[in-house]
Order: C-alpha cells, then structure tokens, then sequence
C-alpha cells in the first residue's frame, strides 16, 4: 500500500492569535506527498471566510482553496443574511477569478478610442500618468472638471475615492446599488404622522397571508437568497399554520409560479390593485388603523367597482383578496414598485397595522441599523462618508453627489472621468457625451464596453481577491458587519482600485491628501474598522462572532433597534396629492393604436443587469420558466402570436415609442397577458469576453429611460427562424460559436 501523508483542515480556517493574523496563505508551506498517485490529489484543504460580490445583497461565502487554487464556494452558515446558503451567481464567482479574459494589467491606449489597440505597462507609468492628468484638471473651473463614478456605493472603495475627490475639490458620484432598498420616505408621503421610517425589511418568514405587487423575491428583489429561505419558513405547516400566497403581475414569474394565486392585472396598475384593496377593507370596516372621514372619501375613487375595467381584474376577485387580507392573522404586503406607486403598498400594511410587529414590515432606525454609513469614530475612519447631509447635493457644493442612473451624471461636463463597478457604454444611454470627454480612466477587471473606449485601464482585483467590509440586514433586522478578504494570491498584476487611488495621492504630494487618506492600504483601512468594531463591540447593540473575524467572515452582529411608531391612535390622513399621481401614473399606460403592446423589461435571475454574462455556467444555466440559454428572446402570448402568424423561433421586431428596436426570436409564453411582451435583461454586449460579446440583445435600450421597466410596443414579423437554445433539446450552442444578433 503507497503511503500518503496529506492534511485535511476542517472548519473555516485555523485559530489565530491576533486579529486578521490567520489571513495569510499556509499552503504555501505545506510538503507535498512522497508517493503520489492518480487517487487523489496532495494538499490541504482551507476553507476561507469572505464575502459574495455578485450582487449587493451581502451574503456570506466560504471558499475552499487547495494548492494555492479556489475550487469551491459555499454558503457561509454563521452569516445571518443567508445562513449557508448561496444561489447560482454566488457559486459562480471562481469563474470571475479565472475567467480567461479577464484585464491581466494595466494598459494605455495606443491608437484611436475603439480600435482594441493597447500598450501594456508597468504600474509605475499608470499611477504617474493618472496623477499628470489630475494635476492638469483645474478645480475652479466648471467645466474641466475631473469626476470618480462608482457602482459600488459602499466599502473602502467609495471610501477612498470620495476622500480623495475632496481633496481635490473634484467631483465623487456614487449610483445607487442595482435593486437598493425603496425610499424610506414614500410611507411618511402618504400618511401624516403615523410612522418615523427606517429601513425596511419584510418578515416573510412569520406572515400568514402574503400579497405581493410585482416583487420577485425568488429571483431578484433585495435579497434572493434570504428572502427564498424566508418563503421556505413561511410554507412550512410543522407547527403552524400554513401561510396564503398572492402574486399580482401581468407576467407568471418564478416567483409567481409558486404562489397560490396569480392574478394578472394590467401591466402598470399593481397601485390601483392596492388601493382597491384599502378602499374594500376600509369600507367594511376591516381596517385596524382609523382613518379619516376625508380620507374615505378620496378612496371612493378607487373602489373595484369603479377601477375594475382599467386594472382588469374582476371586481369579486379584489374584494375576496382584500378580506383574506384583512381577516389573516399576520399579513403582509410587498412590492418591486417605482414611488409614487410603492406608497399603495406601503398603506395597504399600515391599514392592518402591520409596523414593526411578527409577519410584518419591520422598520429599523436609519445610522443604527442600515446599509448607509458605517461611521467609526476615533481615527476619522468612515467607510461611506461623514454623513448623509450632502445626499442630493451638487458637485459644485463639496464635490459629493448621488444618482441612479449614470446618465444623470453627464450632465455635467467633465474633462476626465474615472470609472469604477460601472459599465455605462453597456446601456448606451449617453454614449455621445462619455465619448466627448477628454480623458477616461476606467478600473474594470474585463474588456467591457467601457473599457473598450477608455485612454488607461488599471485593473481592479475581482471580490475573491481584496479587502473590504460589508454592512448588510438579517430578514429579522439584525446587522452583520462582513469581511471581505483575499482567499487567495493575487492572479494577475491588478491592483486594488483603493489602493491605486492611495498611490496617486502619494505621487501628488502629500499634503492635503495624506491628511484626507491617513492609511497605506485597503487592508489597513479594513482592520482599523475592524479593531473600531470590536472596541465598540460593548454596549453599542452588538454582538461579537465567536473566533477571529478573519475565520468567521462576520465580525459583528448586531440586535435590531425598531423605529418608534405612534403610541397615539390618530386617523390615518391620505395624500391626495400622491393618490391623484397615482391615477394619473396609471392612465399614462394606455395602448395605442401603434403600439399596442406593453413590454416589460424584467431582470434575468442569473444575469441581473448583465454584470454575469461574461460567466460560461450562467450562460448555461436554463432559464426556469422557459428552459432558454446562451440567449434572448421576447414572451408572446400564442393568442397574440396567433394573430400575428408567429410561430415559437421567428424572428420578430420590437419597436418602442423611443424610437428604438431590435430583433430577436419569438418564445410563446402562456404565462403572460395577450396584451403584453416581455424581455429578460443581461445579454446584447458588443464586448466583455467570449462568453457574452454578441449573444442575444439587450432590451433597456428600448426603455424610455433608465428608471422606466416598461413601455408601449408593437411586434413585427421579419421571417426566418432563431436557434433557440433550449435544456433538453438536441440544439447545442458552441462557446466559441457566433450566434446570432
């Protein structure tokens, strides 16, 4: 028998004796097998602690690594916000880490903006010719102007940049995170005096009958992967009652496929379903929160009787809704829905007194548990920025400004622009602008859309590869302050965009710069917020994870502080200004004679915005309502198909009242309104790698803005028949192989 001498360690990672001091990489000691042999493989297994980069939700990861290799992903058990558990993208990430196209250094470009010409260089070159540029960016002047974009609002990144912004009176954007919470503020829009708002969460877990209004939280909304083991909970019968599930929406999603009920209201008028929902529960007097005499009277105008039409949902079917609504012991109502609409929603929950309490919106007070700043006080360390005084501001004021969408911040004229977490070109909104100006540093870890046109690229390490810290919430309010920390070495020659930013300053000079960046590194900003933590740890609501951060991956976790609702029992005042918006946000949506269709623009579950379509796995994985991949395509009712001559695979043409249209097969889809076209986003990049460049289309550009997720259509048949790439046919799709656009 051959002799094997290998470890194996178990747990997360090995007990250290000082914080952060076990992130090193110990494999790298080991002696290898004497006698090796095809069986197995040599080497130790280590499980390392971090956080997922896939999207914003935050959850925990542990990475196996084993011969100086990542080589798998987990769900960290110990995170609050997924408990173990980690979807498709999550488990995805390794192929971020050795994606073969990934950026492998840094590089200036060589001939003109487009052309794909590019000169590797060294590190040095790219910080000096990063701090020329600046120097020669005046301040003082309006128009020349230097601005950092970061689609990654939170963490040392945003931290360091808008300090460095600062310093030099330039401008720092931060969008808003890719499906972020809704404004807090629509609740108090709508009722007067009722509730001071925090962040929200819905208690999913402990409902009896939920109502949701377009909120896919089985594949998107917020939190996926919470919010599905919150569904889990609130389906199990051990030892309860069994809760009642509601989807209203034109299309059968996931999500709506594993509801009890799906009601297909028109598309656009998921507030009115709402309010219809208040007025049948307020005149039966099934509400548990007074209201108004005035305020009965403004929700006349909503009763189904006189909305039925317009929403297209039979009038006996909202009222029986609303009174299981009203009547469950625990319900609750969510939705994915743009303010003014969300605030139908939200008053559908204050009516049944559903604040703060089990099976309900739980609120939390914003600065002690939310997402916003992690403020640290002491050393000056604040990951997100001193505070949220300057949100709205313009750069001209301090140089900070917060936006949703990036076209919002070309309306400045910029001489050079940074660009971090972001692809804009991809969206191709603004694109004459981006290219007018000047100078464009972009910080992408691929040959995006983005970098394609950009004068210097210094790329980033990926989120297996770098320090930061999370804060996100538990679905039970509770906060966890996460570690983000390289599992592994460093791949390529990147670098970490903080840490990039921190050289710059120090080839500028120093001065006001040290003074606004006191830290050397990414790593040491991460372990004075850490060492902050834990001396705050006591007395300040938080609870430590037993052993070393660096272990864990959690650091702190910390108990929920509700807001504090009203103890006196006013009558609920209803904004009419909002409910007339309401009304006439509805009767915008109206079908014309040219464009009789509405389609809707929802987001892939595997590709989101399409930040995941450079991953082979995710461009494998079938999509579950209609087993279609490596692809795109448009939903069709075969009614509205029928009518048309359109079979499943025929190349059809969506044309919008932007002006825009794209081709793209026809897919007959029974779950959505005849009246109604859907498209899932992610694909049509014209770059990002062999995976995603030239695959399918992307359906935004068909919006009428980037806030917008439908608009008025028509379809036209343009002959000829699509490969739709489906699970389980014969029809395979080559990686290599162009498909078609």
């Amino acid at each position: 028998m051959k002799r094997r001498e290998f470890i194996i360690l178990s747990g997360i990672g090995a007990t250290s004796a000082s914080l952060l001091s076990a992130c090193g990489h110990p494999e790298e000691k080991l002696i290898p097998a004497f006698i090796p042999d095809d069986e197995y493989v040599p080497g130790i297994d280590y499980w390392k602690a971090s956080t997922c980069g896939m999207c914003d939700a935050g959850c925990g990861i542990i990475v196996r690594t084993r011969e100086h290799k990542a080589n798998k992903i987990e769900g960290n058990p110990l995170h609050p916000v997924n408990r173990g558990a980690l979807c498709a993208r999550g488990q995805a990430g390794l192929e971020v880490l050795y994606n073969p196209d990934r950026i492998k250094g840094p590089m200036k470009r060589a001939g003109e903006r487009g052309q794909g010409k590019w000169e590797e260089i060294s590190w040095d070159e790219g910080i000096k010719t990063l701090a020329d540029k600046l120097r020669e960016v005046d301040p003082d002047n309006g128009k020349g102007k230097a601005c950092f974009i970061t689609g990654d609002a939170e963490g040392v990144t945003a931290h360091v940049a808008r300090r460095f912004m600062q310093a030099q009176r330039q401008a720092f954007v931060a969008e808003q995170p890719h499906g972020a919470m809704e404004p807090s503020g629509t609740y108090a829009d709508l009722l007067s005096g009722v509730v001071k708002l925090g962040e929200p969460i819905a208690d999913i877990a402990n409902a009896t009958y939920l109502v949701s209004f377009g909120a896919r939280f089985l594949e998107t909304w917020k939190s996926p992967v919470m919010y599905s083991q919150a569904y889990g909970e609130f389906r199990s019968a051990h030892g309860k009652v069994r809760g009642k599930f509601t989807q209203i929406e034109p299309r059968l999603s996931l999500t709506a496929a594993n509801a009890d009920e799906w009601i297909a209201a028109s598309p656009g008028a998921e507030a009115l379903v709402a309010l219809a929902m208040v007025q049948v529960i307020v005149r039966e007097g099934l509400n548990k929160a007074p209201v108004s005499a005035d305020s009965h009277q403004m929700l006349e105008e909503f009763s189904p009787e006189n909305i039925s039409s317009t929403i297209d949902v039979p009038v006996e079917k909202i009222i029986r809704v609303a009174r299981e609504f009203a009547r469950a012991e625990r319900p609750l109502a969510i939705g994915d829905l743009r303010s003014p609409d969300s605030s139908a929603v939200h008053l559908l929950n204050a009516i049944v007194e559903n604040l703060n309490k089990p099976g309900g919106v739980l609120l939390f007070e914003s600065g002690k548990n939310s997402k916003n700043p992690l403020s640290i006080p002491g050393n000056g360390l604040i990951l997100q920025g001193e505070s949220d005084e300057h949100v709205g501001k313009s750069p001209a004021h301090d140089g900070i400004e917060r936006i949703s969408n990036f076209v919002q911040a070309l309306q400045h004229p910029y001489r050079m622009l940074m660009i971090h977490g972001s692809n804009p070109m991809f969206a191709k909104r603004g694109r004459e602008d981006y290219l007018a100006i000047p100078f464009i540093v972009s910080f992408s870890s691929f040959m995006d859309e983005t970098s394609e046109v950009s004068d210097l690229i210094l790329p980033d390490h990926t989120y297996l590869e770098r320090w930061d810290l999370h804060s996100s919430l538990g679905p039970d309010g509770r906060q966890a302050f996460s570690l983000t920390q390289p599992v592994l070495e460093p791949q390529f020659n990147t670098r970490q965009t903080a840490d990039v930013l921190l050289a710059v300053a120090r080839e500028m000079g120093g001065g006001a710069f040290a003074e606004a960046v006191p830290f050397d590194s990414a790593r040491e900003i991460v372990e004075k917020a850490v060492t902050e933590l834990v001396s705050l740890g006591h007395g300040k609501n938080l609870e430590p994870v037993p052993g070393e951060p660096n272990e864990k991956g959690v650091v702190f976790v910390g108990e929920p502080t509700p807001v504090k609702t009203e103890t006196e029992r006013k009558p609920l005042s209803l904004n009419s200004f909002f409910l007339r918006l309401l009304r006439q946000h509805a009767s915008e949506r109206v079908a014309s004679v040219n464009y009789p269709l509405t389609l809707i623009v929802y987001e892939h579950a595997g590709f989101g915005n399409g930040v995941s379509a450079n991953l082979p796995s995710i461009q494998e994985l079938p999509d579950p309502m209609t087993s279609v991949m490596w692809g795109s395509w448009v939903e069709i009712n075969p009614k509205t198909a029928a009518t048309m001559g359109i079979a499943d695979g025929d190349f059809v043409e969506v044309t919008t009242t932007n002006g825009s249209s794209v081709r793209v097969p026809a897919l007959l889809y029974p779950g959505i309104r005849p009246d109604c076209i859907a498209m899932p986003t992610g694909q049509g990049h014209s770059s990002y790698g062999r995976y995603a460049r030239y695959r399918g289309v992307d359906p935004t550009a068909l919006l009428l803005n980037s806030e917008e997720t439908s608009v008025q259509s028509r379809l036209t048949k343009v002959g000829g028949k699509a490969q739709l790439i489906r699970f389980g046919t014969d029809l395979q799709q080559s990686m290599e192989k162009k498909p078609w656009r």
